[in-house]
């Protein structure tokens, strides 16, 4: 119960901060989200017998979270506004704003608590309600004028990196720290095979899958040197090799390529003329355009849609969604497949999945090569989605960042992973970039012109900006995180088991009693 009230008013905090920093109609669409989010959390664990107890608890539960929302829409109405310098709205249109929120949440908790009612049909129920969430997404979102389609695709695009790392990291518990590196390889494949900039102009759906199967190469290719690492050491040869890779794209500009043996002579002779040039003999050939990149890159087609566009956003979302929903499907295959159980062993204890049969270098080449596959399907989905490709994109951060998802949402869980790849994208990509307009605003109208010290009015208007300590938060959240949750928000079943100790299991089965 208390568990219950604890995810409602923190779904109720971040409902109230998206009303307060967006404002309009965001309260109705937040409120169908989290609402129905709400209403699944509140009928977890309970003993549900008919569609009457599921509709009690999920409306309870909507009711208390659209009234969250009522509440910010009243605040954001009469006193927020004024403060950043825009006129207060009246009273009619802040009630029909927060009351549409209210109703909202309330009605997708009932329509989600009365799907938890229905015994065996639930999950079935629970999924189609998913999906008919993501597929009406973006349509909700042109009809509220929130725009926040084009951040969802960036965040389905980490999402498909962070099930990529779940599986090197979560599954066969190797630790990497270059993945970027063939989420670089990925984009940049689709940018030789696809741009006038390389005169090639391969098909998308083509190239896709090429660009995948080139990033498992690259997979192997960076596994098999490091088959007897294990640990800290893995975690510094993925470093360096995630190092190595966007410098090595960012000095591809001036390439000539000679043949071995006469290059050899030539060499050995004095004569560099001697030396029989393949490729680049005129001038050298700029491959990758340096820090400069490709662009631009090609776009998919399809027969009743044409070419995808950069301002129109829908074929984009349901691309991108596709590609995460097949490999949610691919990967939970995977997992409860032989290779999936080998992982599992390998990542308990390599020398006992050894003595019992599993063949160590096969299994590990896998694992490296499947998390690549599904990073080179991400790039090659980002080249062509930004029609541009530079080599500063895939830094080490993006590594990072990645793997604090997959962290952060819990090891070797698919929905822990895609949890954790929401919070800190949308936080990073969403919410930090509004509050930092509205504090910006609220600094210029409100506060700076009362402060009569020119030295604290220049470091107010200078220091007072979230987007600077996007990091420190990032980092203050993920060093809590791990103090109170170590094994990730939505947790394996056996890493929760393994981080639990021996008083908090004691005291949990005294508590089962």
């Amino acid at each position: 119960m208390a568990q219950a009230i604890k995810s409602r008013n923190i779904l109720g905090a971040i409902a109230a901060l998206t009303v307060l920093l967006f404002g309009g109609w965001s309260g109705a669409v937040i409120g169908w989200l989290l609402g129905t989010g709400a209403a699944f959390i509140a009928c977890q664990g309970k003993k549900i017998t008919s569609a009457k107890t599921g509709i009690r608890l999920g409306v309870n539960a909507g009711l208390g979270l659209g009234i969250w929302i009522l509440i910010a829409s009243l605040v954001q109405g009469f006193l927020l506004l004024p403060t950043t310098g825009q006129s207060a709205l009246g009273i009619i249109q802040v009630l029909t704003l927060g009351g549409a929120g209210l109703v909202v949440a309330t009605l997708s908790g009932w329509l989600m608590g009365a799907a938890q009612g229905l015994g065996p049909r639930r999950q079935r129920i629970t999924v189609a309600f998913l999906a008919v969430i993501l597929i009406t997404f973006p349509l909700i979102d042109q009809l509220a004028d929130t725009n926040w389609t084009a951040t969802v695709i960036q965040i389905l695009i980490f999402a498909l990196l962070a099930l990529g790392l779940n599986i090197v990291v979560g599954y066969a518990g190797l630790l990497d720290l270059g993945y970027a590196a063939f989420f670089a390889i990925g984009a940049y494949t689709t940018g030789f095979l696809s741009s006038p900039q390389i005169n090639l102009e391969w098909n998308f759906w083509l190239v896709i899958w090429i660009a995948a199967a080139v990033a498992a190469v690259a997979g192997v290719i960076l596994g098999a040197p490091t088959l007897r690492l294990r640990g800290d050491y893995l975690a510094i040869v993925t470093l360096g090799f995630g190092e190595i890779v966007p410098v090595v794209f960012r000095n591809l500009t001036q390439i000539q390529i000679y043949e071995p043996i006469s290059k050899i002579f030539a060499s050995l002779l004095g004569q560099p003329k001697l030396a029989i040039c393949l490729v680049g003999c005129d001038r050298p050939f700029n491959l990758t355009g340096g820090e400069a990149g490709i662009n631009p890159i090609g776009r998919p087609a399809l027969p009743l849609i044409g070419t995808f566009q950069s301002g129109k956003y829908l074929p984009w979302y349901y691309l991108v969604l596709l590609l995460v929903v097949l490999s949610v499907l691919m990967i939970s295959r995977l997992r409860g497949s032989r290779l999936g159980r080998a992982w599992a062993a390998i990542r308990e204890d390599e020398l006992a999945a050894s003595a019992m049969g599993i063949n160590l270098v096969q299994t590990k080449l896998m694992a490296f090569a499947m998390g690549a596959f599904f990073a080179g399907f991400a790039g090659a989905f980002y080249g062509a989605y930004i029609s541009a490709i530079f080599p500063s994109v895939f830094d080490f951060s993006v590594s990072v960042i990645v793997l604090c998802m997959v962290i952060l949402g819990g090891l070797g869980n698919i929905t822990g992973v895609l949890l954790g790849c929401v919070i800190i994208m949308a936080a990073d990509r969403l919410y930090l970039p509004q509050l930092a307009q509205v504090l910006k605003s609220m600094l210029n109208t409100s506060v700076l012109p009362n402060v009569a010290n020119p030295a604290l009015r220049d470091f107010l208007a200078t220091s007072v900006d979230p987007l600077q300590m996007r990091l420190f938060l990032f980092g203050l959240t993920l060093v809590v995180m791990m103090i109170v949750r170590p094994e990730g928000l939505v947790p394996n079943a056996e890493r929760q088991a393994e981080l639990q100790s021996p008083d908090e299991e004691s005291l949990a089965e005294v508590r089962s009693l």
